[in-house]
């Protein structure tokens, strides 16, 4: 039975699932590549990647780099490697490291591309207002996420799903994805499509400073970002000079007509008027507090004559 000997390029939750899948496959992973562990928490203690985590239980060679050189070139040469694989890895790679497995490095990415390429494919196709998304395999070159596509699989994305939702059931979907992909490669049974870069969009990474809410966008493009942004860094508000964040809402289309920012109702829920439409707010968090529903919310703070800025 032929399989492939792999070294996997991945950092986060999202690509431990894929580096897993690859585990229990009949492939042999020989190594991983995985970003720096970092110092957190009080103590200062290091912090390692769910990649490294699992590498290590499973006896796999870890290799983290800041960047890679052509000392971690020469290090996958001597590892000599039929195959690369990339799952948010985080680093660059160079042409020189891209040429040296038998069959090239291969890239799975969470979106349709080439919409999408970048660091946060999830969440900007959430606050976009996507209906549709999914998971692309495709070959890799120097530059970022262009590469011919092998396998593309779309996924519908429903207008109340939340980003770390969303993330689980691409990394659910993509695993199957990648081992049927792979055995084509083995077997030469794949074919490359160049991607139409006309129609490229840039994902660029989500920034803390994003997730105030400006009240005079719609209600639905309001909704987007607060889907988008959760688990982080959840879209946030200001009541009465406080710092409210916003977990969960739904948005009404509707005509009626009020002040950006103003509540229209605080009896049995918060519905907020915005620039077209109503927001109603789902599940909220005061500073210092624990996430509440709305009804637990409005039993414990009183919303009179108040309004979200």
């Amino acid at each position: 039975m032929k399989n492939l000997k792999i070294v996997f390029a991945g950092t986060p939750q999202f690509a431990e699932n894929y580096l897993s899948a690859l585990i229990s496959s009949k492939h042999n992973v020989a190594a991983v590549f995985t970003q720096p562990s970092k110092r957190s928490g009080r103590g200062l203690k290091f912090t390692h990647s769910p990649v490294r985590n699992t590498a290590e239980k499973n006896n796999i060679i870890i290799r983290q780099p800041e960047k890679i050189t052509i000392k971690e070139t020469d290090a996958l040469a001597e590892l000599n490697p039929d195959i690369v694989i990339v799952v948010a890895y985080g680093l660059l790679l160079t042409k020189e490291f891209i040429s040296i497995p038998k069959y090239g490095c291969i890239n799975v990415h969470p979106s349709l591309l080439p919409r999408w390429r970048g660091a946060a494919p999830i969440q900007r196709s959430i606050e976009s207002g996507d209906t549709i998304t999914g998971v692309t395999i495709m070959m890799m070159n120097e530059k970022l996420d262009t590469g011919d596509i092998i396998y593309q699989e779309p996924h519908r994305i429903d207008s109340h799903k939340k980003a770390w939702e969303l993330e689980e059931e691409l990394m659910n979907l993509g695993g199957h994805i990648l081992l049927l992909a792979l055995e084509s490669i083995l077997n030469n049974k794949f074919v490359l499509y160049p991607q139409e870069h006309r129609l490229s969009t840039y994902a660029k990474k989500i920034t803390k400073e994003e997730s105030k809410i400006d009240w005079n966008m719609t209600a639905q493009e309001i909704h987007n970002k607060i889907m988008a942004f959760n688990s982080w860094p959840i879209a946030e508000t200001t009541l009465s000079g406080e710092r409210i964040r916003i977990y969960d809402s739904k948005y009404n289309e509707n005509d009626i007509i009020g002040i950006p920012g103003n509540i229209k109702s605080y009896e049995n829920n918060i519905e907020v008027f915005t620039k077209k439409g109503t927001l109603s707010i789902l599940s909220l968090q005061k500073e210092n507090s624990k996430v509440l529903g709305v009804k637990d919310f409005l039993n414990s703070n009183d919303l009179s004559g108040k309004k979200f800025n």
